[in-house]
């Protein structure tokens, strides 16, 4: 004969969930279908133990907080770590800026230098001092130190800058 074991509760040991249906069983036969199978479920039950359920919420609740802590953490160096690389990228673009104007003004002195290596080599051309060979050798020792004022007046910006930047090193 089959024991139903659909109407106990599942909380107690073998023996008695056991002794429940056979019970159950014994009086449902003698009393018929009217009876209340759960009256005598609590009487003879073993009091479940949840202190480990307790444990393990208040360790799930510490682990919960410490994650929380950890991902504030973790977003606030983020927040750092962009604003330090939004610096830095607005940074090297100012001086990506200031480089290119340096460049540029630079190629404008050579262009104008070039130029003026043109003008006096057509006026040295030009020049025809037959007579005295001083007077060439004076003429290019004047053009040759034009030149060089030129250049040196042109290049004396950059060359304080370059002062500046080595010496602030």
């Amino acid at each position: 004969m089959a024991i139903d074991l659909r109407q106990v509760e599942p909380l107690g040991s073998k023996s008695v969930l056991m002794e429940q249906a056979m019970r159950r069983q014994r009086d449902q036969k003698k009393m018929g279908p009217t009876v209340n199978y759960f009256s005598d479920m609590h009487d003879d039950m073993i009091e479940p133990d949840f202190a480990w359920l307790k444990d393990d919420q208040s360790a799930i609740k510490n682990l919960v907080s410490q994650m929380d802590s950890s991902v504030g953490q973790l977003a606030q160096q983020l927040n750092e770590a962009q604003g330090k690389t939004e610096r830095s990228r607005q940074y090297i673009e100012k001086e990506q800026q200031l480089l290119f104007k340096q460049i540029h003004t630079l190629n404008g002195l050579l262009k104008k230098q070039v130029d003026v290596f043109a003008v006096m080599e057509r006026q040295i051309s030009n020049i025809h001092l037959q007579q005295n060979r001083a007077w060439m050798h004076v003429g290019i020792g004047v053009v040759a130190g034009l030149v060089s004022a030129i250049t040196i007046l042109a290049a004396s910006p950059f060359a304080l800058m370059l002062f500046q930047k080595i010496s602030a090193v």
